[in-house]
């Protein structure tokens, strides 16, 4: 089989830079990962007080709503069943 280069030297050097600019690009991307995943778990305070409204909205929406006796008595379908007492 023929070799790409004739010359042994040009043929080390070119599997040299090509080996190179793989691992190069590997180790780009590796960085890029690891960088991503650090910056997920780091909260700004901006965020972190943004994160805390919206959980105390949602508290005091979905706990502290003020429903009505009626409203749980049609729910619960209370005048249509017949009362035994």
């Amino acid at each position: 089989m023929a070799l790409l280069f004739p010359d042994k030297r040009k043929a080390i050097t070119g599997q040299f830079f090509i080996n190179d600019s793989l691992i190069r690009q590997s180790s780009r991307k590796a960085y890029l990962k690891i960088r991503n995943w650090k910056n997920s778990f780091t909260v700004s305070e901006e965020a972190e007080v943004n994160y805390q409204q919206q959980f105390d909205n949602l508290v005091r929406n979905s706990f502290f709503n003020a429903v009505s006796n009626k409203y749980i008595l049609h729910k619960e379908k209370f005048h249509e069943r017949p009362t035994e007492n």
